[in-house]
C-alpha cells in the first residue's frame, strides 16, 4: 500500500475510535483487515457518541471535599468529609439538551434532574456512606449499587489514603446520583439534604423522608426483612411504643427472620421454585455477567503482572545504566587516566570538559560506548517509571473498578433470585396451610383449630400477593439495570482498552526514539581507540625510571 493509503486507513481507525460505541469495534476490525489485504474502501463510523473515561463527570456538581480529622471520646479518631450538592441551573441543562450534546453521562438513561431546588452542604464520615450503601440495597432491591472503597486499618489517617478514599467516595456518590433507579431514594435524599438531627434519627432506625409523613411505598420499595407469615398482635402494637415493647418487637422480628431464612433455604434445596416466562432471559443475563467476571479476572491478573514487570524492567534499566557508567570510567585508573593520557594538562581549559561530555568523545572507544549506553538506559528508566505510573493509574486501577462493577451487577441478579425464593416460599406456605385446613375440617373434633388456620391462611395469601408484586417489580428493575450496565460498562471498558493501546504505542515510540538516537552515536565511536599508556609501556617506563634512580645513587656515592 502507498503512504496515502496508509494515512487513510489510520484516519479511518481514528474515526472509528471516536465514533459510536456500538459500531467502532467492527469498524476497527474492518480497517485492520483492509490494511492487511490492501483494500482502501474502509467503512467509517458516524461520530455520534464520544467515549469519556469518567462518565461521572456528568454530575460533577456533587463533590466530596475538605477531609477533617475529629476525635470522639473513647471511639478514637475519624475523618469527616464535606458533601456538597450544587446542581447547574435548569436553563443550562435545557441549553445543553437543545444543542443536541450526547455524552456517556446521559446516553445510558441516567437522569440529571435536580434533587433539591437549592444547594446543600453536609458533613459525613465513612460510616455514613456505609449506611447509605446498605439502605440503597434495602430500598431498591435489584438496583446496581456502586461499590464503596474498601476499609483499611493501617495508615488510615495518612494524607495519601485520605485523599484516595475521598476520591472514591466522590465517585461512589456520583454513580448513585447517575443511577435512575437510585436517584429518588429516601435514604439518598436524607443523606444529601438532611440536617444532623434528621440524619442521626434516620441512622438510629427512625422513619425519614416520605416515610416520615406516612406516604405509601410501592411493592418495589419493600425492605428485605418485611416478609413474614404472621401479623402483629394487638398486645404487640400496644407495647411497641415502650422500651420493653421495642425490645420485644426486635426479638420477634429476629425470630421471624430466622424462621423465614430456614423456610427459604428449605425451598431452595427442594428446588420447588416458581417459574416465570422470563427465567430464560435471567439465566442468559447471569451467564453473561459470570463470563464477563471470569474474563475480567483473568485480564486484571495479567494486567497487574504486566505493571509489576514494567516496574522491574525500570529498576533493571537503572542498575544497567549505573553499571555501564561505572565501566566507562575503568580506563581512568590506567596510566593516570583521563586528560593526562590524552595529552592534556589536567587543568580546566574553560569548558573543555562540558564539550567532551556533550560530544561523547572522552575516554577509549569502549568507554565512550558504555557511557552513551548508560546515559540512554538511565533516561529510559525515567520513561519506564513514568509509563509504569500511567499503567497503574489508567489501566490496572480501572480494570479493578470494572471488576467491582461486575460484582455489584451479580449482586443485583442475586436479589432477584432471593425474591423468587421468597415468593416460592410464600406459595408453599399457602399450599401447606390449605392442606392443614382441609385436614382439620374433615377430622371430627378439630373444627376449632380450623378457625385459627383460616386466619393464618388469609395472612399467608396476603403475603403471597405482596411477595409476587415485589418479585415482579424487582425482576423488571434488574432487567433495566443489567441493560444499563451493559451499555455503560461497554463504553467504559472500551475507553480503558483504547487508552491502554495508545499508552503502549506512545511508550514504544519514545523507547524506539531513544535507542534510535543512540545507534548512530555508538557507530561513530572508534572501537580500537584506547586511552592511557599501555601496560607494556608503563612497565618499560618503570624500568627506565628504576635504572635512572640507581645511576643517580651510584654517582652520588
Amino acid at each position: 500500500m502507498s503512504g496515502t493509503e496508509d494515512t487513510s486507513v489510520a484516519a479511518s481507525v481514528v474515526v472509528a475510535e471516536e465514533g459510536n460505541q456500538e459500531n467502532n469495534a467492527d469498524v476497527i476490525a474492518a480497517a485492520t483487515a483492509a490494511k492487511l489485504s490492501g483494500e482502501t474502501d474502509v467503512p467509517a463510523a458516524p461520530p455520534q457518541l464520544s467515549p469519556r473515561f469518567h462518565p461521572e463527570e456528568s454530575v460533577a456538581y456533587i463533590t466530596v471535599s475538605d477531609p477533617v480529622q475529629h476525635t470522639e471520646g473513647i471511639k478514637g479518631k475519624f475523618t469527616m468529609y464535606r458533601v456538597a450538592y450544587d446542581p447547574p441551573p435548569p436553563a443550562a441543562d435545557a441549553d445543553v439538551v437543545a444543542a443536541g450534546e450526547v455524552t456517556v453521562g446521559n446516553a445510558g438513561g441516567a437522569t440529571n434532574r435536580a434533587l433539591f431546588p437549592y444547594a446543600t452542604s453536609v458533613n459525613r464520615r465513612y460510616s455514613d456512606f456505609s449506611w447509605l450503601f446498605e439502605h440503597l440495597h434495602k430500598e431498591r432491591p435489584g438496583a446496581i449499587v456502586p461499590p464503596l472503597p474498601e476499609k483499611q486499618q493501617a495508615s488510615r489517617f495518612s494524607e495519601s489514603f485520605i485523599e484516595e478514599r475521598r476520591f472514591h467516595l466522590e465517585i461512589f456518590l456520583r454513580r448513585v446520583v447517575r443511577n435512575p433507579e437510585l436517584i429518588d431514594t429516601e435514604c439518598l435524599l436524607v443523606f444529601l439534604g438532611g440536617g444532623d438531627a434528621e440524619f442521626k434519627k434516620a441512622k438510629r432506625g427512625g422513619s425519614f423522608g416520605a416515610a416520615a409523613v406516612g406516604s405509601p411505598r410501592s411493592a418495589s420499595d419493600s425492605r428485605d426483612d418485611e416478609y413474614d407469615d404472621g401479623a402483629e398482635s394487638p398486645n404487640e402494637q400496644e407495647n411497641s411504643g415502650t422500651l420493653v415493647g421495642k425490645g420485644k418487637e426486635r426479638l420477634i422480628h429476629k425470630k421471624a427472620g430466622i424462621k423465614k431464612w430456614i423456610k427459604e433455604r428449605k425451598t431452595n434445596m427442594q428446588g420447588t421454585l416458581v417459574r416465570s416466562p422470563d427465567d430464560a432471559v435471567f439465566e442468559e443475563a447471569t451467564h453473561f455477567v459470570s463470563a464477563l467476571e471470569a474474563g475480567l479476572k483473568r485480564v486484571e491478573a495479567q494486567a497487574s503482572a504486566m505493571v509489576r514487570r514494567e516496574r522491574d524492567v525500570s529498576s533493571c534499566l537503572l542498575e544497567f545504566g549505573l553499571g555501564c557508567d561505572a565501566l566507562a570510567h575503568v580506563d581512568d585508573t590506567i596510566g593516570g587516566g583521563g586528560n593526562d593520557a590524552r595529552g592534556g594538562t589536567g587543568e580546566d581549559d574553560g569548558g573543555g570538559e562540558e564539550e567532551e561530555e556533550a560530544e561523547g568523545s572522552s575516554g577509549s572507544g569502549v568507554a565512550q560506548t558504555f557511557c552513551l549506553v548508560g546515559k540512554t538506559a538511565v533516561a529510559l528508566w525515567a520513561l519506564s517509571m513514568e509509563h509504569h505510573e500511567r499503567e497503574l493509574r489508567r489501566f490496572a486501577e480501572p480494570l479493578r473498578d470494572h471488576l467491582k462493577m461486575v460484582h455489584v451487577a451479580k449482586v443485583a441478579l442475586v436479589k432477584r433470585n432471593n425474591r423468587r425464593i421468597t415468593y416460592s416460599t410464600c406459595l408453599n406456605a399457602v399450599d401447606s396451610k390449605k392442606a392443614s385446613l382441609h385436614r382439620y375440617r374433615i377430622t371430627p373434633g378439630q373444627e376449632g383449630k380450623a378457625v385459627g388456620v383460616e386466619s393464618s391462611l388469609s395472612r399467608a395469601e396476603q403475603s403471597v400477593v405482596a411477595a409476587r408484586a415485589n418479585y415482579e417489580e424487582v425482576s423488571a428493575r434488574v432487567l433495566r439495570e443489567v441493560d444499563r450496565f451493559r451499555r455503560e460498562n461497554a463504553v467504559a471498558m472500551y475507553a480503558t482498552m483504547a487508552d491502554f493501546a495508545r499508552m503502549q504505542k506512545e511508550h514504544a515510540d519514545r523507547v524506539s526514539e531513544a535507542w534510535g538516537a543512540l545507534v548512530p552515536l555508538v557507530e561513530n565511536v572508534d572501537a580500537a581507540r584506547l586511552e592511557g599508556t599501555s601496560f607494556v609501556q608503563a612497565a618499560e617506563t618503570m624500568r627506565q625510571g628504576g635504572r635512572s634512580s640507581r645511576s643517580v645513587v651510584a654517582a652520588g656515592g
